[in-house]
């Protein structure tokens, strides 16, 4: 049985794998309390001890807009150097090494969406840390394998994701604003967890590599359809009106087109059967 060092058990998607997958897998959960993250010297510690067989990352600053500013310090410390630190270790006692990535990596241009092999250009402090920790990992550790995701959501109703929002807004509102010129795809986290057990076990095919993992679409989504589809599956009678991105004013800009397009041959369900799974189950 192999042996998943899980960091951040906490964190949404974290628990979701600790959850689903614990009885398959030999599985060691750490949340940020017991890790000194900017502390290489602890973190080999602590990872020799326990000994993995695979170190899944999933350690994330999230707060795009506090990172341009107050929260700048913390972002590179979380999505760089940590990172970075994680690479070197997991390299030097051979331990295979997946961290989990962002569509902000990419500028936003390009409307079909984005190849694996897509250059990056961040556009914001958040995309940037995450570049760099791309960057840096492939350099120290060339094994390292990472995916990039998207608009998480999970299972848990009380946890805060955009359709527990959506839905708790409309108890209180008839009519709501959402915007509908920024376009990617959500991902529903058993289904992202799902995706990399199907790499974990055969990951030796999989080193070195970059994956796009986010529900599948044949079109591209906006925070507005994402919104008309929660109502419709929940069967709730409220008025959602598109608007643009310019009415919500934001410190960091964000990418206006950052589909991500999956190449390889483990696939996600579309968008819409992984909210209806999410729906039936919550509410």
């Amino acid at each position: 049985m192999k042996k998943i060092l899980v960091t951040w058990s906490k964190w949404m998607f974290a628990s979701d794998f600790i959850k689903r997958y614990n009885d398959t897998f030999d599985i060691i959960w750490l949340d940020k309390e017991y890790l000194d993250i900017t502390n290489i010297s602890s973190i080999e510690k602590t990872i020799s001890n326990i000994k993995p067989d695979i170190v899944l990352n999933c350690a994330a600053y999230t707060a795009v807009d506090n990172a341009e500013d107050i929260g700048m310090k913390l972002n590179y410390d979380i999505n760089t150097l940590w990172v970075y630190n994680l690479a070197k270790i997991t390299k030097k006692y051979g331990i295979d090494f997946i961290t989990i990535s962002t569509d902000y990596i990419f500028n936003g241009t390009k409307e079909e969406g984005y190849n694996e092999y897509d250059e990056c250009n961040p556009i914001n402090a958040y995309g940037m840390s995450k570049y760099l920790w791309e960057k840096l990992s492939k350099e120290e550790n060339n094994e390292t394998i990472i995916i990039r995701t998207s608009w998480l959501y999970w299972w848990w109703k009380e946890f805060k994701n955009f359709v527990n929002t959506m839905i708790k807004l409309s108890e209180t509102h008839d009519n709501l604003k959402v915007i509908n010129d920024q376009f990617w795809i959500p991902t529903y986290t058993v289904d992202l967890a799902n995706a990399i057990i199907d790499m974990i076990l055969n990951i030796d095919m999989y080193k070195w590599s970059t994956f796009h993992f986010s529900n599948s679409s044949v079109d591209k989504v906006t925070w507005f359809d994402f919104a008309k589809e929660i109502f419709k599956l929940t069967w709730r009678e409220i008025k959602v009106n598109p608007c643009g991105s310019d009415e919500y004013k934001t410190k960091a800009k964000r990418p206006q087109f950052s589909r991500l397009l999956n190449n390889s041959d483990i696939k996600l369900r579309d968008w819409k059967e992984g909210l209806k799974d999410y729906i039936s189950n919550n509410y």
